[in-house]
């Protein structure tokens, strides 16, 4: 299929046909979302795997039952976006490269890291995940979808990662969180790490979609950047990000009360 009729085939709730660019119009965006997407189900697989072995190590009823549900709502989150990835993966012709680093960098922590540091890990890749779905929800008026199953899958993602932003947390505190030192150590090996795979993964996904072009793939990241590099000085949310480092820090302070009604 060319280029011109994923484009024009690229409607609503057609899984099997996946557009060029299927949000706001835009071929870097909608391979953001894309990178997103695919790193999504490898993420909450480590997430669910330590949940559930921390829970099972402490005897605290009511944050059992939050562990549960949380690992309820990620199972959900991994199994939609496997689905969404089906056609993805159809036409990019396999995964982004980036993956595999993530999978293996994780496999090593499951393997290497004692389970406090499991829980930071994962606490922290939870607050980045929570920032991040705050942004999206306050942008999300913004964006327009090609694909409404896309609309909805990343909508609810981003609510129920509010939602439940204190749970992975909640319990790595219960086992003894760590000081100041190790909530950087992770907060930053986190951002590099993130950083690293959607340097790999978008520019992947884009020259897939410029057919393998290098000139017009080059083009676009140059176009995207250009006309977006005010709003990304003026609205990413280092502090927020970084604001996991701090002693007094609780993710239940990341949305205030006016906020958490529009979750």
């Amino acid at each position: 299929m060319t280029e011109s009729e994923m484009n024009t085939r690229s409607h609503h709730d057609d899984a099997n046909v996946v557009p060029v660019a299927w949000c706001n119009d835009d071929a870097v965006t909608s391979s953001v979302m894309e990178a997103v997407s695919f790193v999504t189900p490898v993420l909450e697989n480590f997430f669910i795997r330590t949940v559930l072995e921390g829970m099972r190590e402490h005897g605290d009823q009511a944050l059992e039952a939050r562990c549960l549900s949380f690992v309820r709502e990620e199972s959900n989150h991994t199994q939609a976006h496997r689905k969404f990835n089906i056609p993805l993966q159809g036409y990019l012709g396999r995964q982004p490269p980036g993956l595999a680093m993530v999978e293996v960098l994780l496999d090593a922590a499951k393997r290497h890291l004692s389970l406090p540091k499991r829980l930071a890990l994962a606490a922290a890749l939870e607050h980045f995940a929570a920032v991040i779905s705050k942004l999206y929800i306050s942008h999300e008026a913004k964006l327009t979808f090609k694909l409404t199953s896309a609309r909805e899958l990343f909508a609810m993602h981003a609510r129920e990662e509010l939602a439940h932003r204190s749970v992975v947390f909640d319990l790595w505190e219960a086992h003894g969180s760590r000081g100041f030192i190790d909530r950087v150590t992770t907060i930053m090996a986190t951002l590099v790490v993130g950083a690293a795979y959607v340097g790999i993964a978008v520019p992947w996904i884009l020259h897939r979609k410029m057919k393998r072009r290098f000139v017009p793939t080059l083009l676009a990241l140059s176009g995207f950047t250009a006309k977006n590099m005010k709003d990304t000085l003026t609205h990413t949310p280092v502090r927020e990000l970084l604001s996991f480092v701090r002693r007094d820090f609780h993710p239940e302070s990341l949305v205030d009360d006016g906020q958490a009604s529009k979750v």
